[in-house]
C-alpha cells in the first residue's frame, strides 16, 4: 500500500528542480494548445481589419465609416474572446506531469505519482530501499516534450487563416514604406489630416541657388546640394508631429498650440516623412548631391611678356564657382620650397573661368630658372583641383652691372641649394668684398650690404634667415642697376590686382573710383617710362598690318570701365580691365616704317642677345675658376685644363659674334677677346689667380660693349611715326577680338536708373521688412 505525501521525494540520481522545470514547460505547452484555438476568431477579425488598413482603404473612406468598421471589429473580437474562454482553465501540475509521461512514453505514471510513499514506511528499512529502487528504475534517462498540437483545423474547417495571411501579405506589399503610418491610421480619428505643412530647402550660400519649395504632393526625387538646410513648419496639428529623415540627424519638432517647427541639415540621401498621428502630411525623396572638386588646366604654356611678366593662361570650372586660383612653382630638378602665386579672378565664385593672369616674378630668386608649374583651383568649401604640370623657364631681369649680376646669381643659388651650396654662397660673398678700397670706392653702402649678407648666411639658422639675405641681395642689385620701366609695370599690376579684388568683393563705389584713378595715373607713368626707355624691352619690329593701340584708345577703355562700374555691372568691368591689362602687358613701342631701319634694329637686337649669352657664360666660367681655386671644383669640369678649353671655346664664339659689329662697340669687344685669351693661357699654366683677374676684365669689357650696342639701337628708334601718330601708334579698335561685350549708352543709362531706383526703395523705412531685405540682397551684387 502507498499513500500520497505532502513533500515530494525523488529517487537517488534524480534532481528535483530539473524535473519541476520540465513539468512547468509541459504545462505551458498545454496552455498554448488550449489558448490558440480560443484566440483564432479574435485574431481573424483583427487581422482582416488590419489588412484593410494596409491596402489604404481608410485613407479614402470617411472617418464615420471607418469608425463603424472599427467598432464592429472590436465587438466581434470581444464576443469571440468571451465565448472561447468561457470554459477555459489553466493546466495543473498533474496535467503537466501526465503530458510529460505521455510524450516520453512512460507507463505506470512514474512522474505524476512520484510523490507516492509506501504504506508503513519507516518500519521496514529493507522495504523502503526496495521502493526507492523501484521508482528509480521506472524513470528513463531522458524526458521528451512534443510540440504543441492544437485543434485549429477543426475550428477553422474552411481555411480562413490562410486567406488572412494572403490578405496581410498583399496589404504589406501595397503599403511598402507607408506600412507604419497606415497601421497607425487604422485607429486614428483622422484629426491629423487637417494639419498643413510648409517645407523648403535652403541651399548653402556659396551655391548661389534659390530656395526650393517642397510641395506635399511631390513624387519625383528632389536633388539638393549636400549641406542644404531643410525647414519644416506644421500648422493645426492636434499633437506633436513625427519626423523621419533617414540617416540624417534630424531633431524632433518643437512648439505648442498646433504650431510646430524643425530644421536640420541634409548630409545624405533620405526619404523624408512628416506625419501627424497616422497621417503623412508630407513625403519627399531627397537626394543629396555632393559638391564636386573644381577643375583647372593650362590653355597655353606660361610665357614671358615684353615687360618680363609671366603670362598664365588657364581655364577652369566648378559646379558652384571657383573662389581662388594659385600657381604652384617648384624648381625643376633641384631643391627649393614651392612658390605659391595668387592669380586674381575677375569674379567671385565664377562657374567658368577663362583668362590670362600676368604676374611679375622677376624679383623672385627662381627668376631665370626652369620650373615645374601646376595650377590649383579652390571652391567655397575648400576643395582643391590641380592641373597637369608644365615645365617652363621663368623670365628674368637682365642686369648689365657685373656686381649686380653676381649678387642675383648668388641669391638664386642661396634659394635653390642645400647646406653645402649655401656655404659656397657665403664664401663667394666674402670673396666679393675683398679689397674694398679698390673696388668699392665711394660705394660704402654696397660694400656694407654685401658684408651684411655674408654674415647673414654665416649665422642663418632657419629658412626665414635665408629669406632676409635673399631680399637684401636683391635690393642691393637694384641699387646697382637702376631702371624705372619694370617698377612702373609692377605698380600697374599691383593696382590691377587690387581693382579686381575690390570689384569681386563688392567694395563701395567710392573705393572703386579711387582705385581707378590710381590705376590711370600708374598707367600714365608706365607709358612715360616706355617712351623714355625703349631699349629696356625686348623689342622686335612690328609685323605688317599690325593693329596698334594709341593713348586715346587706352583712355576710351578706362572710361568704359568707369561707366560699367558705376552702372553696377562690375563683372563686365572686371573683364574689360583684364583685357586692358593684357594689352598693356603685350604693348611694344612702334618701330620706324623704313624697312632698312627695321632690319638694322633687328640685327642690333640679335647682337645684344648674343652678348647677353656670352656674358652669362663668362660669368659662369669665372665662378668655376673661383671654386677650383678654393679646392671645391666640379670634377666634370676637368680641372684647370678643362676650364682652359671652355675659355677657348667662348673666345671663338666672341669672334663669331663680332662679325658685322657696330664700330663703336668693336673696340671694347676686342678688349674682351684679348682678356679671354690671357685667361686661357693662365688656366693652361694652372695660374688660377691671374686667370680670374683676366676673366673679370673680359666680363667688364663685354658689359661696356653691350651698353654701346644698346645706345646704337636706341639711336635708331628716335624717329617719329609716319602719319603724325604718337610713339604708341593708333589702332582701329581698342578691344580687337577680346569677346567682351560693351553696353551702349542707352543700356548704361537704363542700368543706372534701375540701380538708383533700387537704392531709393531700400532706403524707405515704411516698406515691409521682407521687401527691404529682398532689395538689400539685390543690391549686394552691385
Amino acid at each position: 500500500m502507498t499513500s500520497l505525501s505532502r513533500r515530494t521525494t525523488f529517487p537517488p540520481g534524480w534532481a528535483g528542480e530539473p524535473l519541476e522545470r520540465r513539468i512547468a514547460l509541459s504545462r505551458a505547452l498545454l496552455a498554448v494548445e488550449r489558448i490558440l484555438p480560443r484566440l483564432w476568431p479574435a485574431v481573424g477579425f483583427g487581422g482582416f481589419y488590419l489588412a484593410l488598413a494596409l491596402t489604404g482603404l481608410f485613407q479614402i473612406i470617411p472617418w464615420p465609416v471607418q469608425a463603424l468598421l472599427l467598432a464592429a471589429t472590436i465587438t466581434a473580437i470581444g464576443l469571440s474572446l468571451e465565448d472561447g474562454f468561457r470554459d477555459f482553465r489553466w493546466p495543473r501540475s498533474i496535467d503537466g506531469a501526465r503530458r510529460l509521461e505521455r510524450d516520453s512514453g512512460l507507463i505506470h505514471r512514474p512522474i505524476s505519482e512520484r510523490g507516492d510513499r509506501m504504506a508503513g514506511a519507516g518500519s521496514d528499512a529493507f522495504a523502503e530501499a526496495l521502493w526507492q529502487l523501484h521508482q528509480a528504475r521506472a524513470l528513463p534517462g531522458k524526458l521528451r516534450l512534443a510540440l504543441p498540437h492544437t485543434d485549429l483545423a477543426e475550428r477553422d474547417p474552411h481555411g480562413l487563416r490562410w486567406y488572412l495571411l494572403i490578405a496581410l501579405a498583399v496589404g504589406a506589399a501595397m503599403a511598402r514604406s507607408d506600412t507604419a503610418s497606415r497601421l497607425i491610421g487604422a485607429f486614428d480619428s483622422g484629426a491629423g489630416a487637417a494639419a498643413s505643412i510648409d517645407a523648403w530647402v535652403d541651399p548653402p550660400p556659396y551655391t548661389g541657388l534659390p530656395l526650393i519649395t517642397l510641395h506635399a504632393d511631390r513624387q519625383a526625387a528632389i536633388a539638393v546640394p549636400q549641406g542644404s538646410v531643410v525647414s519644416l513648419r506644421v500648422h493645426g496639428a492636434p499633437r506633436m508631429p513625427g519626423l523621419v529623415a533617414g540617416s540624417n540627424h534630424a531633431p524632433r519638432f518643437t512648439g505648442e498650440n498646433g504650431e510646430y517647427a524643425s530644421t536640420f541639415v541634409i548630409a545624405h540621401d533620405a526619404r523624408l516623412r512628416v506625419q501627424v498621428g497616422g497621417h503623412a502630411i508630407g513625403k519627399w525623396d531627397i537626394r543629396a548631391v555632393a559638391d564636386a572638386r573644381p577643375s583647372i588646366r593650362f590653355t597655353a604654356k606660361p610665357k614671358a611678356t615684353p615687360q618680363l611678366a609671366t603670362d598664365f593662361a588657364f581655364r577652369g570650372g566648378d559646379d558652384y564657382g571657383i573662389t581662388r586660383v594659385h600657381a604652384i612653382l617648384k624648381p625643376h630638378g633641384r631643391p627649393g620650397k614651392p612658390l605659391v602665386v595668387d592669380l586674381p579672378l575677375p569674379e567671385v565664385s565664377a562657374k567658368q573661368v577663362a583668362m590670362d593672369s600676368y604676374v611679375d616674378l622677376t624679383g623672385h630668386p627662381y627668376a631665370g630658372l626652369t620650373v615645374d608649374a601646376r595650377l590649383e583651383a579652390r571652391d567655397a568649401t575648400g576643395q582643391a583641383g590641380l592641373s597637369e604640370p608644365v615645365t617652363f623657364k621663368l623670365p628674368a631681369r637682365v642686369f648689365t652691372d657685373p656686381l649686380a649680376r653676381a649678387l642675383v646669381e648668388q641669391r638664386q643659388r642661396l634659394a635653390t641649394s642645400d647646406a653645402a651650396g649655401r656655404r659656397i654662397v657665403g664664401m663667394t660673398l666674402d670673396a666679393l668684398t675683398i679689397g674694398p678700397e679698390r673696388f668699392y670706392d665711394n660705394r660704402n653702402d654696397i660694400f656694407l650690404a654685401i658684408r651684411n649678407a655674408f654674415f647673414g648666411v654665416q649665422n642663418a639658422r632657419k629658412e626665414a634667415d635665408y629669406s632676409k639675405v635673399e631680399e637684401l641681395l636683391w635690393q642691393t642689385a637694384l641699387k646697382l642697376e637702376r631702371g624705372g620701366l619694370l617698377s612702373a609695370a609692377e605698380e600697374l599690376r599691383k593696382l590691377q590686382r587690387m581693382l579686381m579684388a575690390a570689384m569681386a568683393s563688392g567694395a563701395p563705389q567710392d573705393v572703386i573710383d579711387e582705385l581707378l584713378k590710381r590705376y590711370n595715373e600708374a598707367m600714365q607713368r608706365y607709358l612715360d617710362a616706355m617712351q623714355a626707355n625703349p631699349g629696356a624691352m625686348n623689342q622686335q619690329p612690328l609685323p605688317p598690318n599690325t593693329t596698334t593701340l594709341g593713348t586715346d584708345d587706352i583712355q576710351t577703355l578706362m572710361k568704359m570701365i568707369q561707366k560699367l562700374s558705376e552702372a553696377g555691372d562690375r563683372k563686365q568691368a572686371a573683364q574689360l580691365l583684364a583685357v586692358l591689362q593684357s594689352m598693356l602687358e603685350n604693348l611694344r613701342m612702334s618701330q620706324g616704317n623704313g624697312t632698312g631701319q627695321d632690319a638694322r634694329n633687328k640685327a642690333l637686337n640679335e647682337q645684344m642677345q648674343k652678348f647677353g649669352n656670352l656674358m652669362g657664360q663668362q660669368r659662369s666660367l669665372l665662378d668655376k675658376t673661383f671654386r677650383q681655386r678654393q679646392g671645391q671644383g666640379d670634377p666634370k669640369d676637368g680641372g684647370a685644363q678643362g676650364l682652359a678649353r671652355q675659355q677657348g671655346e667662348l673666345q671663338k664664339q666672341l669672334q663669331e659674334a663680332m662679325k658685322g659689329m657696330d664700330p663703336k662697340a668693336a673696340g671694347k669687344v676686342g678688349e674682351a677677346g684679348r682678356a679671354m685669351s690671357e685667361a686661357q693661357k693662365n688656366l693652361a699654366r694652372g695660374d688660377l689667380a691671374n686667370a680670374g683677374n683676366a676673366q673679370n676684365q673680359a666680363l667688364e669689357a663685354l658689359r661696356q660693349g653691350a651698353q654701346q650696342l644698346a645706345q646704337a639701337a636706341q639711336e635708331g628708334q628716335n624717329g617719329k611715326q609716319a602719319g603724325g601718330r604718337d610713339p604708341l601708334g593708333r589702332g582701329n579698335s581698342p578691344l580687337g577680338n577680346s569677346g567682351v561685350k560693351i553696353p551702349g549708352p542707352d543700356e548704361l543709362a537704363r542700368a543706372r536708373e534701375i540701380l538708383q531706383e533700387l537704392r531709393r526703395r531700400a532706403a524707405q523705412m515704411n516698406r515691409p521688412q521682407q521687401e527691404r531685405d529682398y532689395l538689400d540682397r539685390l543690391l549686394k551684387a552691385f
